[in-house]
């Protein structure tokens, strides 16, 4: 029998007390939005990343990925330090997955690849996890200095700035192309909702007519990375 790689012997650890407030220091300086989800949240580490997950902003996100209310979770913050592991990244995320459905036992999870900080989603693709369409345009903020600063990054925290108050502050506000959406079904119901959806967007791509190619055709396709 072969010897387990270093990340295959790695777990997955639910932060809490002291160790929390480090991770989100550490994801304020370093991940691109310089911020923190605001609501309730969960933070998991898995070697050097750092897996977050927290209540979706968007209320309605379950009606609108399950066409039902459904418990839906988002993965919203990960980060990893320069230089890490390969397949860090995606590993971190399906160990992280464990994590959230035994602490909330969600009927699915989503995510979002940001093209304007020059992610394309292959970590999630990586992950199995399925696609899911664009968001809306992205609304941010262009700082004095040049640097782009997300909205959300205004609305951490108890206390969020108002538009006028952000630009008060020398900040102009700027509409980026929408964000990838990524969804991962956990319960059987979701499962066969996504998945029905995930082939019916696939076979359009394609411009082919719902259920003229097999299901192997295109998951073969969709799991690869970027």
């Amino acid at each position: 029998m072969s010897e387990a790689s270093p990340l295959e012997r790695l777990v997955s650890r639910q932060l809490l007390g002291d160790e929390r407030t480090q991770a989100q220091e550490t994801i304020k300086r370093n991940h691109y939005t310089r911020s923190v989800p605001s609501g309730k949240s969960h933070y998991v580490r898995f070697g050097d990343a750092i897996v977050v997950w927290s209540i979706p902003a968007n209320k309605n996100i379950a009606r609108f990925v399950l066409g039902w209310a459904g418990n839906v979770w988002e993965l919203s913050r990960l980060w990893a330090p320069d230089g890490h592991e390969k397949n860090l990244l995606t590993q971190a995320i399906s160990a992280a997955v464990k994590v959230i459905v035994r602490l909330e036992k969600p009927d699915a999870l989503v995510s979002y690849a940001d093209p304007n900080a020059g992610h394309k989603g292959g970590v999630y693709r990586a992950a199995s996890w399925l696609y899911h369409g664009k968001s809306e345009e992205v609304r941010t903020y262009r700082a004095p200095d040049g640097t782009t600063v997300a909205r959300r990054a205004f609305h951490s925290g108890r206390k969020g700035l108002r538009k006028a108050e952000i630009e008060a502050l020398g900040y102009k506000e700027e509409k980026l192309p929408g964000k990838e959406r990524f969804v991962r079904p956990i319960s059987k119901r979701a499962a066969r909702t996504l998945t029905a959806n995930a082939l019916a967007q696939a076979d359009a791509a394609c411009g082919v007519s719902p259920g003229a190619m097999g299901s192997a055709a295109h998951y073969g396709g969709r799991n690869e990375t970027d």
